[in-house]
């Protein structure tokens, strides 16, 4: 009878124990916890929403967004040491399905510029025209390669990707974008010869 109760009383307290540890709050994994900690480090996310993520660093820091579409895709911080809710935007016109937020220690005290950890984020209800629209683009911007005024000097296609402002203005139209670099970019020290890092 005795070996009976405390089997009850062993298994009674280890309930107690993980319906204690239920109750913790655990944090989200992260690659390097002794640079950054994160309250999540995957999201769902729709196109067009901001969502505000906790992030502790003890170092300042600064971040780069991996293949995107969208402009409105970005994150609001502080990129200093501390601890902070940043603000993840998901732009309307996004059509990626898989956009990584990357985090870089960017601090006099670390000597490794590789100090990296990120925030993957997947986007939901992505709008089928704007995925079109990208399409579109792309192959436009993929036929620069073929223009007929390259040369060693200037490549339609190399123009067009280094400057975002080329390519609000003349789109994928080859012919104004060399007219663009004979006129102003060249005299400007805009580079056409091979992509910008």
């Amino acid at each position: 009878m005795k070996r009976f109760i405390k089997a009850v009383s062993v298994c009674f307290s280890l309930i107690l124990v993980l319906t204690a540890l239920g109750g913790v709050k655990a944090l989200a994994y992260s690659e390097r916890p002794d640079f950054f900690d994160f309250g999540e480090s995957v999201l769902k996310m729709d196109t067009g929403a901001t969502k505000e993520v906790w992030l502790k660093t003890g170092y300042n820091y600064t971040y780069f967004v991996g293949p995107h579409s969208s402009t409105g895709t970005y994150i609001e911080c502080s990129f200093k040491g501390g601890s902070e809710y940043i603000k993840i935007h998901i732009g309307q016109d996004e059509t990626e399905k898989n956009v990584f937020f990357h985090f870089y220690i960017d601090d006099e005290r670390v000597q490794n510029d590789d100090v990296h950890d990120c925030i993957e984020v997947y986007v939901q209800n992505i709008d089928p025209a704007a995925v079109e629209t990208k399409t579109a683009n792309d192959a436009a911007a993929a036929a620069l390669n073929n223009y007929a005024g390259n040369n060693a000097e200037f490549n339609a296609y190399y123009y067009y990707l280094n400057y975002k402002d080329l390519q609000e203005a003349f789109g994928a139209d080859a012919e104004k974008l060399f007219n663009h670099y004979t006129t102003l970019g060249k005299a400007e020290g805009r580079t056409a010869s091979k992509l910008l890092k």
